[in-house]
């Protein structure tokens, strides 16, 4: 059964999942910003991005079929991966 509608959440629930949506999407971008500054990504794992872009895709993936469409899920997972997608371009761009 899917939950789309955001008044079916109790506020836990809704509090939890904003936090974890912002979170999830906000999480690459201070090192996406400093490696913009610093025109460097020496330290930066590009396996952990690619990982994260797999897991993204999969839970988009399991969500759609477990729950089918939820808006709320379906955005954190895009917006999630399109940062990571992000920082792997930052990796590139400034690779040595």
């Amino acid at each position: 059964m899917s939950r789309n509608h955001l008044n079916s959440f109790t506020p836990l629930e809704a509090t939890l999942g904003l936090i974890d949506i912002i979170c999830s999407i906000v999480c690459f971008w201070p090192q996406i910003i400093k490696s913009i500054k610093t025109e460097s990504v020496e330290d930066l794992s590009v396996t952990l991005c690619y990982l994260s872009i797999i897991a993204y895709v999969s839970a988009y993936g399991y969500a759609l079929l477990r729950f089918g469409f939820d808006l709320l899920l379906c955005a954190n997972y895009i917006l999630s991966c399109a940062s990571a997608l992000v920082m792997v371009g930052v990796y590139y761009k400034f690779k040595e």
